[in-house]
């Protein structure tokens, strides 16, 4: 009986491991959540914990939406990057959607950044 429950506690406990990390997170982003830059970024790069496809990206800020295309048939990959147009001083808001390659598990995350105006000149 006790046998029974110990393979019972272990199976239980390997999927709830494999739901718990069984999907593609965003491990580090450039710019970072909540990076304060002092220029526009040219673009913007998500590391994932695994092999992913990025499904959806949308970014806005001053209550507008900003179009970023991305390549839908680029190959899966851990490290995205997308071009980015040049954005104007204020604070922007990233929405992605992610597939991760090995499961076909969607996770979606955000963050957002500041883009500084320029210095006063002296």
């Amino acid at each position: 009986m006790l046998k029974r429950h110990l393979v019972t506690a272990t199976l239980a406990a390997t999927l709830v491991a494999n739901l718990c990390f069984g999907h593609a997170k965003v491990v580090s982003s450039t710019p970072s959540s909540g990076a304060q830059l002092p220029e526009s970024p040219k673009t913007l790069t998500l590391t994932f914990s695994e092999d992913a496809k990025l499904a959806a990206l949308k970014l806005s800020g001053a209550g507008a939406e900003i179009s970023v295309p991305i390549d839908k048939g680029a190959p899966s990959a851990k490290t995205v990057v997308v071009p980015m147009t040049t954005l104007a001083p204020g604070t922007y808001e990233v929405h992605w959607t992610a597939i991760a390659t090995d499961d076909g598990h969607i996770t979606k995350g955000s963050f957002s950044f500041t883009v500084l105006p320029p210095a006063p000149a002296h």
